[in-house]
């Protein structure tokens, strides 16, 4: 088989490979227009890129289409397998794959199995995604509160003021339950009737209130009239209560030796609350003072700085990370000239919307050309021999570049030498005119000048022409080319690694 036929197989081949999974991930694609679309709403979308997942149940079930901005929300646009059906009170919410994993549309069922969502049908109800920032700025709020909580215990218990205030307080809560357990001690009976006594009161006053409200107005009249009874008879009853308490007053002595314990107990009990309120004093002046790890962490800042600090880089990481967008492309030339294929593999790196770096492997068929001239004796007669070779066919590529709205400027290293580009975008970025310029020491030539033009057919597959080595108008350098070529994003390179089958 000629080489020519070989070839034209290889290319025939590609074209075959390229095409397929260019209508694979591209939404012209016969495969992936497989399905019905539904539509959701949330108020944001952030992290979630085209070609996600669509789960229900943990089971992938389709994938997002389409992202765009109605009115002030999300609305995604969700393309579902064929022969799945999705209840029509479903809730659709937002998950994340572990803390820092790529996002995905959860579909969670619904209980009315009998009513499904039709083709086009929206999912009305949503959950909102949990917001790592807002969870951040949470967590900052409730460090800010503690460390003021700790402040305000250290500036109210920490000084004399403070001591004494929490000792006199306890002192009259001692004199008060010491009071208390005098009078509880000596009538534990009669307290326990006069109980009885309001509960049975209180039920049937409940019973009452409820069946017999006319009675209770009644019963409230009568209850006037005793109080004026009352008011009347008012000396008759302070003489019964100064019989009442020479009465208790008795009791007390008859008790006497039983008040006399409980109040040695009282003074154990304070005695040792006092010794429990010196070592709690002491160790809040060890806590005023920056002692011991409670201490460091009331009166100094530096372990809410390192946590602030950790949550802030966190989540700067996770912006850049979202950030973040990769692209890969691989494209031919078939140069006139040498009547050969140039190869070009490249992957972009671009962290913002205005700049990207680039890193490409070229298989040159020229390679890099150079010339040696040597002076040959023959028969006595000098001659000058020039002596043309090309070598180093495989080259690299390191770029940085920089847009300017439609223009970009590039520059670095260019086919293993330094080099720099333009690039210019037409119709709505589907064509791009540029130049690049490198080895700008060759011997006896002008600098490599490439003048190029690429259109995208679709979203994956584009055609590049133009002139190569444009200044070399001596040795034939200067030649006409044309390709084609196929680049990939970051979602079709998940839809493309997921499509590989994988078998052990």
């Amino acid at each position: 088989m000629s080489r020519e036929a070989r070839v034209g197989i290889f290319v025939l081949l590609g074209l075959i490979v390229l095409t397929f999974f260019t209508f694979r991930v591209s939404k012209w694609g016969l495969i992936a227009e497989k399905g019905y679309r539904l539509t959701v709403d949330f108020d944001t979308a952030a992290g979630l890129e085209p070609k996600s997942d669509v789960k229900m149940a943990g089971v992938p079930i389709g994938k997002v289409e389409e992202i765009e901005l109605v009115g002030n929300r999300a609305r995604l646009v969700l393309r579902i397998h064929k022969g799945i059906r999705i209840p029509i009170d479903s809730i659709g919410s937002i998950q994340t794959q572990g803390l820092l994993g790529e996002k995905y549309v959860e579909i969670l069922p619904g209980k009315d199995t009998q009513r499904n969502l039709p083709a086009g049908g929206q999912v009305a109800n949503t959950l909102s995604p949990t917001n790592l920032d807002e969870m951040i700025r949470k967590l900052s709020a409730i460090g800010d509160d503690v460390k003021k909580f700790t402040e305000s215990l250290s500036s109210t218990f920490g000084t004399e003021e403070g001591k004494k205030a929490l000792g006199d307080i306890l002192r009259d809560v001692r004199e008060t339950t010491a009071v208390l357990r005098i009078v509880v001690t000596g009538n534990e009976q009669r307290f326990g009737r006069i109980l009885e006594n309001i509960d049975r009161l209180s039920a049937d006053l409940s019973d009452i209130s409820s069946a017999n409200k006319q009675d209770v107005r009644a019963t409230i009249a009568n209850l006037r009239a005793f109080s004026d009874t009352l008011k009347s008879e008012g000396p008759a009853l302070v003489r019964k209560l100064e019989e009442m308490s020479t009465g208790v007053s008795g009791v007390v002595a008859d008790n006497r030796e039983n008040l006399k314990e409980s109040i040695e107990n009282l003074k154990v009990a304070s005695a040792r609350l006092d010794n429990t309120l010196d070592a709690a004093g002491k160790v809040m002046a060890k806590i005023d003072r920056g002692e011991g790890t409670l201490g460091m962490l009331v009166n100094d800042n530096t372990a809410h700085n390192s946590l602030t600090n950790t949550l802030e880089g966190i989540n700067r990481y996770v912006r850049k990370t979202e950030q973040l967008k990769t692209f890969v492309d691989y494209h031919l030339e078939w140069q006139e000239g040498p009547s050969e294929f140039k190869h070009y593999v490249n992957l972009r790196l671009q962290p913002t919307a205005d700049k990207y770096y680039t890193i490409g492997v070229v298989d040159d068929p020229r390679g890099r050309f150079s010339s040696r001239t040597s002076t040959v004796t023959v028969n006595g007669t000098p001659s000058i021999i020039t002596e043309e070779s090309y070598s180093s066919k495989l080259k690299i590529s390191a770029l940085i570049a920089r847009k300017f709205s439609g223009l970009t400027v590039k520059g670095g290293v260019l086919e293993s030498t330094g080099g720099l580009g333009l690039d210019y975008e037409l119709l709505k970025n589907r064509l791009t005119v540029g130049a690049d310029a490198w080895d700008f020491s060759r011997k006896d030539l002008p600098p490599h000048l490439k003048l190029y033009g690429n259109y995208d057919i679709v979203k994956n597959l584009f055609v590049t022409g133009g002139v190569d080595d444009v200044l070399a108008t001596e040795r034939d350098l200067r030649t006409l080319f044309l390709g084609f070529g196929i680049k990939f994003a970051d979602e079709d390179l998940k839809t493309v690694l997921g499509a590989v089958p994988i078998r052990p």
